[in-house]
C-alpha cells in the first residue's frame, strides 16, 4: 500500500471536529476578524480627516466672516474719506456758532446717517477736527488735548499708514468714570491737501457684539478667538486658552487650528485661533463604530451559524457511526436510527446498518441452540434452587425467629427486635417471591431490609442514602438485582474501610430507559483489578469471586438480551461504582 506523504499523514491523524474546528478559525472566522479591524482602522482614520477638515472649514468660514466686517469697516472709511464736500465744510472757520449750524444743517447733518443704515455692524463714526469754529455734535467732534490722550490718536498719528485697525481700552463716553472697550478703524483725511489747514481723523467704531456673534456660532464646534500680530487675544477678552500653554501643560486631548485674517498691511499677522477637543472625533468614530461592529457581528455570525449547522450535520452523524462501530466489538450490533441523508455519510450508515441487520440474521441463527441449552440450564439451577428451599422447615425458622424477637422485646432490647423483625421479613420475602419480574419499589424495599440489618453490624459507621425520581419507582425489574450488588459493596467495599461508610443508591427513567447506580465509597480497586473484574463478568458461576455481581449481570442479560448497560468504574481508595441500564417498562405497561 501506497504510505501518505508526511504532511497528509498528519492531517489524517487529527481528528474530525479539530480538522472543522480548524477550517473554520482560519478559513473563515480569523479573515472575518481581519478584515473587519482593517476596515475599522481605515474608517477611523478617514472620520478624524474628515473632521479635522470640517474644523479648518469651520475656522476659515469665521475668518472670513470677521475679516468681511473689518473690510466693510474700512471700506467705509474709505468712502468718507474721499468725500470733498466733507473736506471743505471742516475746514471753513465759521464765523459764530449760528454760521456753524447753518453750514450743518445744509450739508453736515445726514451725512453718516446711509452709513449707518448700510453698515450694521457699525457702531458709531466720529470724525475729529482741529478746527477750533466747529461745534462739537452728532459725528463731529473738536480734536482737543484729552481726544489727543486716547489710544486711537496716538495709534494714528504715530503710524505711516493711512489706515489702522486697533483694539484699545477708553472712557466711556455715557459714564466719565467708566472705561469701555472699542474696536475701529482709524484713518487721517488726508485726501486732498488743498483743504489741509486743520487735522483731521475718521474713526469708525465696530461692535463688539458682532465679533462675538461670529465666534460665538462656531461654539458647537470648537472654541475661537481673534489674535493680533502680537499674539494679543482681541475676541474674546476673557477664559481664552492660549494653543501655547496649551501644549506646554501636556493636553494632548485639544487639537489647534488657525487661519489668517488676511493680507492687508493694517491686519497683518492677526489670526483666528481655534480649540477643539478630541471627544469630538471620538464621538464621530464612535457614531460609526455601532455600524462597523454591527456589520462584523452580522458578517461573523451568519456563516458561522451557516458553517455550524452544516459541521454539526457531519461530524454528528460520524460520532453516531464510529460509536456504533466501536460497540459492535464488544458484539452489539445495533442500528442507527436516524436521518441517514443522501450525502456520502448517509451512504455509509445505510451501508453500515444493512451489515449489521445481516450479522444479527446470522448471530440469531447460529446461537438459537444456545439460547435453548440455557434456557435448560436456568430450569436445572431452578428446580436445584427449590429443592434448597425445601430442605429448610420456614415454619419452624419463622417460629424460632418470633420467639427471638417476643424475648428481646421483653427485655427491651430495641435494636435486636428491629434485626430480628427484618431478617424475618427478608426470609420471608425470599422463601415466599415467586415471582422472577418485580417493581423497583419492591426490589428497593427489600433491599433496605438488608441494608438496616447491616447497619446495625457496622453501628454509627455505617449509613445509607436512597435517591429514586418517582417515574422509576414503578418500573419491572428482575428480582434480586440490587440486593447482590449492596451486599457485595458492603462485603468487599466497606468492610476494611476506617471510619464512616456509606452507599448511594440511585435511580432515574429517560425516555425508554431505566437507569440504577449503586455506589460506595470503600476501599475501591486499582484499573488492573478493574480490569479483571470486567472480564470475568461472562465467566461461570462456579468461581467464588464476585458470584453476587456476575449473577446480576447475568439475569438482566438472560430478561432483557443485548439491550443491557452494564458499568463498573472503581479508583483504589476512593469507592466503587456498579450501574445498568436496561429498558423501562411500567408496572401498568406489562414486562416480559
Amino acid at each position: 500500500m501506497r504510505k501518505p506523504i508526511g504532511w497528509l499523514s498528519f492531517v489524517n491523524n487529527i481528528p474530525l471536529k479539530w480538522k472543522f474546528t480548524l477550517i473554520y478559525l482560519l478559513c473563515v472566522l480569523l479573515p472575518i476578524l481581519t478584515i473587519n479591524i482593517l476596515f475599522f482602522r481605515q474608517t477611523s482614520k478617514d472620520i478624524q480627516s474628515r473632521e479635522q477638515n470640517n474644523l479648518q472649514l469651520t475656522i476659515e468660514r469665521a475668518a472670513k466672516k470677521a475679516m468681511d466686517m473689518i473690510e466693510g469697516g474700512v471700506t467705509l472709511s474709505h468712502s468718507v474719506a474721499t468725500d470733498r464736500t466733507l473736506y471743505e465744510m471742516l475746514d471753513k472757520e465759521y464765523v459764530d456758532i449760528v454760521d456753524f449750524y447753518e453750514s450743518f444743517n445744509e450739508v453736515l447733518t445726514g451725512k453718516m446717517r446711509p452709513f449707518m443704515s448700510a453698515y450694521t455692524y457699525v457702531e458709531n463714526i466720529s470724525v475729529f477736527t482741529e478746527n477750533p469754529t466747529v461745534v462739537t455734535g452728532s459725528n463731529f467732534f473738536i480734536l482737543d488735548e484729552a481726544e489727543k490722550r486716547s489710544p486711537w490718536y496716538e495709534a494714528a498719528s504715530a503710524s505711516q499708514s493711512a489706515v489702522q485697525v486697533l483694539m484699545y481700552t477708553d472712557v466711556d463716553p455715557m459714564n466719565a468714570k467708566a472705561s469701555k472697550e472699542y474696536f475701529s478703524i482709524v484713518r487721517k483725511l488726508n485726501e486732498y491737501p488743498l483743504y489741509g489747514r486743520y487735522a483731521k481723523y475718521l474713526r469708525i467704531d465696530l461692535k463688539l457684539s458682532s465679533f462675538d456673534e461670529i465666534l460665538g456660532e462656531e461654539k458647537p464646534y470648537m472654541t475661537l478667538s481673534m489674535l493680533d500680530s502680537q499674539n494679543q487675544v482681541l475676541f474674546p477678552s476673557s477664559q481664552f486658552m492660549n494653543p501655547s500653554a496649551s501644549k506646554d501643560s501636556g493636553e494632548d486631548d485639544i487639537l489647534t487650528f488657525r487661519s489668517p485674517l488676511g493680507n492687508p498691511s493694517y491686519i497683518r499677522g492677526w489670526t483666528l485661533v481655534g480649540l477643539a477637543e478630541t471627544d469630538r472625533f471620538q464621538t464621530a468614530v464612535q457614531s460609526s463604530n455601532h455600524f462597523i461592529w454591527m456589520l462584523a457581528a452580522i458578517s461573523t455570525l451568519l456563516p458561522t451559524s451557516l458553517i455550524f449547522i452544516m459541521l454539526r450535520s457531519y461530524n454528528y452523524r460520524i460520532r453516531r457511526l464510529s460509536r456504533h462501530m466501536e460497540k459492535a466489538k464488544d458484539e452489539k450490533f445495533d442500528l442507527i436510527v436516524l436521518r441517514e441523508g443522501k450525502d456520502e455519510i448517509g451512504g455509509l450508515i445505510r451501508s453500515y446498518n444493512r451489515m449489521v441487520a445481516q450479522i444479527e440474521s446470522l448471530v440469531n441463527d447460529v446461537y438459537k441452540l444456545e439460547i435453548q441449552q440455557k434456557d435448560m440450564e436456568l430450569e436445572r439451577i431452578r428446580a436445584e434452587m427449590k429443592l434448597l428451599q425445601s430442605q429448610v422447615n420456614p415454619h419452624f425458622l419463622f417460629n424460632t425467629l418470633n420467639a427471638l424477637l417476643v424475648v428481646s422485646a421483653k427485655n427491651g432490647y430495641a435494636e435486636v427486635t428491629d434485626i430480628i423483625r427484618n431478617l424475618s421479613q427478608l426470609l420471608r420475602r425470599m422463601i415466599s417471591w415467586s415471582d422472577d419480574v418485580v417493581t423497583l419499589q419492591d426490589e428497593l424495599h427489600f433491599t433496605e431490609m438488608y441494608l438496616k440489618i447491616e447497619k446495625f453490624r457496622f453501628a454509627d459507621r455505617f449509613d445509607y442514602l436512597f435517591h429514586i425520581e418517582d417515574e422509576a419507582a414503578s418500573c419491572l425489574v428482575p428480582k434480586m438485582c440490587i440486593q447482590p450488588l449492596v451486599e457485595n459493596a458492603c462485603k468487599h467495599g466497606l468492610q476494611a474501610v476506617k471510619g464512616q461508610r456509606m452507599i448511594r443508591i440511585e435511580a432515574r427513567r429517560t425516555d425508554t430507559y431505566l437507569h440504577v447506580q449503586v455506589e460506595d465509597n470503600g476501599k475501591g480497586m486499582d484499573e488492573d483489578r478493574l480490569n479483571e473484574i470486567r472480564s470475568m463478568m461472562n465467566g461461570s458461576l462456579d468461581s467464588d469471586e464476585n458470584v453476587g455481581m456476575r449473577n446480576v449481570y447475568k439475569r438482566l442479560r438472560l430478561h432483557y438480551g443485548e439491550r443491557v448497560d452494564f458499568y463498573i468504574d472503581s479508583r483504589a481508595g476512593e469507592g466503587t461504582r456498579v450501574s445498568f441500564r436496561i429498558p423501562a417498562l411500567s408496572s401498568d405497561e406489562g414486562g416480559r
